[in-house]
């Protein structure tokens, strides 16, 4: 037969997250990413437009994918921000298959080669560490409606359409981020849903008895007035007690930013809505809520749903290059917490403190899974002390 060798160069970037959009630090750097050619012969001897090759990285169970669209790479994928190893390489299989998402039947297959890639990641960006509920742009996916992924300038979002709120908000932060932009308008819809989702309006909020509660705050986000207007997105926020939004949670906010305002510490964050606590939410006037219009029964379409607690985390190290080689649990500082959204909250955020770990046994996902297990380990057990 006719065999048609197929070579694939992979350039840095089609693998790599854009880094133009991140320039908060000055010590934003690349990783760069080694992946070199992968060969194959398909066994039909013609690769077809609309081909799909799968990658597989057996490290992590980790797969994506590449369509040729005339024996071009074209870079409609699964993000790349979903590609976390457990160590600075592993081994790719590469497998043809023609105009379907899942893999066909082995008579299908052609022979199997492999190539191995470094790590690949943006240093100073929320998902450098991982992406924690491996969010997606991709339509295909079992949980594209709940599990979405936003990327903004300067912080990245799973959003939830079911919810209407986002699952996670993670961001960068050091003291270039902070200043005195400002923005003094109502919060926005966000353009970058796709059509089928609902897009949130400052107004679904009004009446409601809950705060706008920013997940990435806009204070962390102030060098310039433009940052501080794109932390005012709906997608950013979730429905906050007033007391919860505007004492505890504010009170953390300040600390964080405390950690690196001298330039000295920069730090990752992750925070989000939780919803399964057995006491729920409850409004100003103390009655409990599940959805924001219609106390425990959503009374129209949107019913934005209430969490009935908010969680952080936070780990903090020495200013610098290449975290993912040189943090350690003894290094860094870890902060987490579980907040009850209740009007009764107390106002001391030492009081909430938690683990990594217990935040991802209820909330189901894997931060900083792009360290190595000993030292992600003992990350997620260190509870924060002074």
């Amino acid at each position: 037969m006719n065999m048609k060798k197929i070579t694939l160069l992979f350039s840095t970037a089609l693998i790599l997250i854009s880094t133009s959009i991140f320039t908060s630090c000055k010590d934003t750097s690349d990783e760069t990413v080694e992946i070199g050619e992968i060969t194959f012969y398909p066994e039909a001897g013609v690769i077809d437009a609309g081909t799909e090759i799968n990658f597989s990285c057996e490290t992590k169970g980790v797969s994506f994918y590449y369509i040729l669209d005339n024996s071009r790479l074209n870079v409609n994928k699964y993000p790349t921000s979903s590609i976390t190893t457990k160590a600075s390489s592993c081994t790719i299989t590469a497998n043809h298959t023609v105009y379907v998402v899942a893999q066909d039947a082995a008579g299908n297959l052609s022979k199997r080669y492999s190539a191995s890639y470094s790590i690949s990641g943006t240093e100073n960006t929320a998902l450098y560490f991982g992406n924690p509920s491996n969010a997606t742009t991709d339509s295909n996916a079992a949980d594209y409606l709940t599990n979405y992924l936003l990327e903004e300038a300067t912080y990245t979002v799973s959003f939830n359409n079911e919810t209407h709120n986002p699952n996670w908000v993670g961001w960068h932060l050091c003291s270039t981020d902070l200043g005195s932009g400002r923005y003094d308008g109502d919060f926005m819809q966000n353009p970058k849903l796709p059509d089928e989702f609902y897009k949130v309006r400052h107004t679904d909020y009004t009446n409601g008895n809950f705060d706008r509660g920013h997940m990435c705050p806009n204070a962390d986000r102030n060098s310039n007035d433009e940052d501080s207007k794109g932390t005012f997105y709906t997608t950013n926020i979730v429905p906050q007690t007033a007391n919860n939004n505007q004492k505890v949670w504010a009170t953390l906010e300040n600390y964080e930013r405390t950690l690196v305002s001298s330039g000295a510490n920069e730090a990752y964050i992750f925070s989000g809505p939780y919803y399964k606590d057995d006491l729920k939410a409850t409004d100003k006037n103390g009655d409990e809520v599940t959805y924001l219009s219609g106390k425990t029964t959503p009374t129209d379409g949107i019913c934005i749903k209430v969490p009935t607690s908010t969680w952080k985390i936070i780990i903090a190290f020495k200013s610098g290059e290449n975290d993912r080689t040189r943090i350690t649990a003894e290094n860094t500082t870890v902060i987490a917490v579980k907040i009850p959204n209740r009007h009764n909250v107390g106002s001391d955020w030492k009081s909430y403190i938690c683990t990594i770990d217990e935040i991802e046994k209820i909330t189901g996902y894997d931060f900083f899974a792009a360290l190595p297990d000993t030292v992600e380990n003992a990350l997620e057990e260190k509870k924060y002390s002074e």
